[in-house]
């Protein structure tokens, strides 16, 4: 018996428990039909990342899963997905064809050694495993979809930078480096060498993802602001995590970074009070 295979439903509320995630304090601005739904396809996403990170299951039960979980999405009535996603699929209209190049970036995460090549290696796994989660999002959240679409994709960039460097060193012990290995290699830093000698690299990589945000912040529409309340919020609070890890010197190869029930607040804060 596959453990990892689409359960009949997914219990959405159980995950979000357990998960302790710091986005879920955004969930919550929502109104509760969409609250919901954000529950659910954020759990959704949570059951994919544990067949990526499931190391303790046999790599034919992973590979099987996703599989599973690929035939259900290309199936016209979404036949083989949990109830309730396959509803979620139809009533907010997502695009199959997103949650499909996420499920691309979730085999990438499959592989035995992950290892990102080039920047533009590293821009299309952001894409999959981050710019989709953004652009899916947007009918939940009642964004338009065209007209955040950049800001999404370019948000998401910025989460998954910041993820990077948080998951560093959890990174390592799992066989992935997702630094670019030619920026590696221009940096004077061999594949075999890394993380050593890489302080100033990392440096560089956190002001991207600083970047990033900053191009976020411009692309935000409008007419969508109050709709991505809740996405301004993660966008805040994964900054703040940004911040604390560039202000403690970026020891992301030695430990995993959390922000503290105050800086969540304030991060949170900023974002109702329109500073952000």
């Amino acid at each position: 018996m596959n453990a990892l295979l689409p359960p009949f439903q997914l219990d959405a509320g159980r995950i979000v428990r357990a998960s302790k995630s710091s986005f879920i304090p955004a969930f919550r601005l929502l109104p509760c039909e969409r609250r919901r739904d954000l529950e659910l396809f954020y759990a959704l996403c949570r059951e994919l990342d544990d067949i990526a990170d499931a190391g303790n299951y046999p790599a034919g039960h992973r590979y099987e899963a996703l599989e599973a979980w690929r035939a259900g999405l290309r199936h016209p009535d979404y036949a083989g997905l949990p109830a309730n996603v396959a509803d979620l699929m139809r009533r907010r209209s997502l695009d199959r064809n997103l949650f499909l190049e996420l499920l691309d970036g979730v085999a990438t995460d499959l592989l035995p050694s992950v290892r990102m090549a080039t920047r533009v290696d590293l821009d299309v796994y952001c894409h999959r495993v981050a710019g989709t989660v953004g652009r899916l999002c947007l009918p939940i959240f009642g964004a338009d979809p065209k007209r955040a679409g950049d800001y999404a994709e370019t948000l998401g960039r910025a989460l998954q930078y910041t993820n990077i460097l948080r998951d560093t060193a959890s990174d390592l012990r799992r066989g992935r480096i997702y630094y670019p290995l030619d920026d590696l290699a221009a940096a004077g830093i061999t594949e075999a060498a890394f993380p050593s000698g890489s302080s100033a690299y990392l440096a560089g990589f956190a002001r991207e993802a600083d970047r990033f945000f900053d191009r976020a912040a411009e692309k935000l529409p409008a007419a969508d602001r109050e709709a991505l309340k809740p996405a301004r919020i993660m966008a805040s609070i994964y900054r703040s995590l940004l911040r604390t890890m560039q202000r403690d010197g970026l020891q992301v190869t030695e430990k995993r970074y959390r922000l503290g029930t105050p800086q969540k607040l304030l991060a949170i804060g900023s974002v109702l009070i329109g500073r952000q």
